[in-house]
């Protein structure tokens, strides 16, 4: 019994200093292996986890991953299996898996109620909200850090909780007091990769305020301190900062050096703003001297950097929307699969019921004959009843795209077999993301619900409509040509336009880009009908959204994630000398890359 108490005091303060003081913890944990033969079944699932964050911090993902993975697929406890999902989310996030790391986070937050441990229920949270964080759901992680703090969460989880809700409101575009860093820092005694973090947050939003003295004053007399950490992520992000407010403060050298030091790390650190923030601070500097052939090296490098930044955000803002809708349709199955065993159990009481009453043959026939009857009907009524969710969108309850898929495909062989005209028209909604950002998605739910309302009367019998997914729907029109798609899009845009949201609370508009695309350029193809329709959609878009193109032999694909031309831009460079033309052209790249799940 001693030796188990001494056992659990070992795990305890090793667990506590996992990320304070790693060093000291591996200590411990060397210690506690040695106590490894006398511990139970429940100190044994702790140890495990300590040599899972031990593989973390040395780079040894791919064993934690596996580690974690056999501890959530055993018959653990739902404490173990609440941690193991909390760090398996956290780990994937390190390697930027961020549809794994959601997907963990889902089996993770259906236990966080049963947590009696509010420290272990306060760590998962806290990485929940730290890879919302990085996928760009702001309001969410917002929400996770908030019921934290209301749940008296100990010192260091406050410290985090700071870093969290900063990076939030920095990413929502919100601005918060100074003080409330600063009431963060005094809570980060002993946790300096989270102070890190926080000035950092602070800096960032010094330079947004047009303050960037104090930006570098702040994050220079820190520098020193983030280097001790060998934190590469962080040390990335530090220089590039230093380097664009030293640029602005008028110091090139050391904002060339701050760059330098910035792309000395890139690779390890893997940070995609920080590399678009020095390359960029290079080619500006290149520029401002006159250097013209080192700032066309330079825009390419920052060119390239920008696009993969682009790149990975959208992936990561894609990776959330992908769970999402696969966690919908896994609901969805769920419900499916219950309703399939209620109707096995309703058969299994007719037939109970049949053998019970066999005796009184009498009452058994008349009773037989009603009991299927009324069995048949119900057993009817839940088939019409499963056929029609398998084919119906849960939110909107107009087609999904895999019947939407099937209904188009069936009329448009009916249309080639009869010679007969046929247009598909896709369109997506306008600036949809900013509604769910600033109205939560209750509001783009009940967007989505008043779309499908407002064009499901322009439909006939014979016409598909259906959602695609997200905030994206489709037309197939048989026996119509491109013009009259249009008139009928132009119809849907009024609809639009005419929903009052104000009525429901809310206040925003309600528009959408259309694309049509017709049987005459895409040969009776689905496939062909469904790109060239998307093409024209994006064409929409780019033309300025809330309009409707018609595809046309030529039409490019949607390219507007491609910088401008770099010579086009080095020429208006030379003919004005003005940088900050180049600079106004060219771009800026806000971050939305997220913290290390320190946690």
């Amino acid at each position: 019994m001693l030796a188990h108490s001494r056992l659990d005091a070992l795990i305890d303060e090793a667990d506590s200093l996992r990320t304070s003081d790693p060093a000291r913890a591996e200590r411990l944990l060397d210690r506690i292996e040695e106590l490894r033969p006398e511990a139970t079944e429940s100190q044994l699932s702790r140890i495990k986890m300590l040599r899972v964050h031990r593989s973390i911090l040395a780079g040894d993902s791919s064993a934690a991953i596996s580690e974690l993975r056999a501890v959530l697929e055993s018959g653990s406890d739902e404490q173990t299996r609440f941690i193991a999902a909390s760090m398996l989310a956290n780990t994937y996030s390190i390697q930027r898996q961020f549809e794994d790391a959601l997907r963990a986070l889902d089996a993770m937050l259906v236990l966080a109620d049963a947590m009696d441990d509010r420290e272990v229920r306060h760590r998962g949270l806290l990485v929940a909200a730290i890879v919302y964080n990085q996928v760009g759901e702001y309001a969410l992680a917002l929400r996770y850090a908030d019921a934290i703090a209301a749940d008296q969460p100990s010192v260091r989880t406050t410290c985090i909780i700071t870093s969290v809700k900063l990076e939030a409101e920095n990413g929502l575009g919100h601005s918060f007091a100074d003080a409330v860093a600063y009431r963060g820092l005094e809570q980060c005694e002993g946790e300096p990769i989270i102070a890190a973090f926080i000035r950092w947050h602070l800096a960032s939003q010094m330079a947004m305020q047009g303050r960037e003295r104090e930006a570098i004053t702040l994050l220079a007399g820190y520098l020193a301190k983030v280097e001790s950490t060998g934190y590469p992520f962080l040390i990335a992000q530090y220089h590039a900062l230093l380097a664009e407010l030293a640029m602005k403060a008028g110091a090139a050298d050391v904002a060339r050096q701050h760059a330098a030091n910035a792309l000395a790390i890139s690779t390890e650190a893997m940070s995609a703003e920080a590399n678009v923030k020095a390359h960029h601070v290079q080619y500006l500097l290149a520029a401002a001297e006159g250097d013209f052939e080192s700032a066309l090296s330079a825009y390419r490098l920052y060119a390239e950097a920008q696009r993969a930044h682009f790149n990975d955000v959208k992936s990561r803002e894609m990776a959330y929307q992908v769970v999402r809708h696969q966690s919908l349709q896994q609901a969805q199955q769920i419900e499916l699969l219950r309703q399939k065993n209620e109707v096995l159990e309703l058969q299994k009481r007719v037939t109970e019921q049949r053998a019970q009453n066999w005796l009184l043959l009498a009452l058994v026939l008349i009773a037989g004959l009603t009991s299927v009857g009324y069995w048949a009907y119900k057993t009817k009524r839940l088939q019409v009843r499963l056929k029609r969710m398998t084919e119906t969108d849960a939110l909107t309850g107009i087609c999904n795209r895999q019947h939407f898929s099937e209904r188009a495909a069936a009329a448009l062989v009916q249309c080639a077999r009869n010679a007969e005209p046929a247009v598909l028209v896709m369109f997506d909604l306008d600036h949809f993301k900013q509604v769910n950002d600033r109205f939560g998605h209750a509001a783009g739910d009940w967007a989505l619900q008043r779309v499908a309302e407002a064009v499901r009367p322009l439909c006939r019998d014979v016409d598909a409509f259906g959602r695609l997914g997200g905030e994206e729907f489709a037309l197939f029109l048989p026996g119509l040509d491109a013009a009259a798609a249009a008139r009928l899009a132009g119809d849907a845009q009024a609809r639009f336009g005419a929903v009052d949201t104000g009525a429901a609370g809310y206040g925003f508009r309600i528009a959408a880009s259309f694309g049509v695309a017709s049987v005459e350029t895409a040969d009776y193809s689905l496939a062909t009908l469904m790109r060239q329709a998307d093409q024209a959609m994006y064409a929409a878009k780019r033309g300025g959204r809330r309009q409707t193109r018609v595809f046309e032999a030529g039409m490019e694909p949607d390219t507007s994630s491609t910088p401008p031309a770099p010579i086009d831009l080095l020429r208006s460079a030379l003919r004005g000398g003005a940088i900050d033309a180049i600079d106004a052209a060219a771009g800026r790249t806000r971050d939305a890359d997220a913290d290390r799940a320190i946690a």
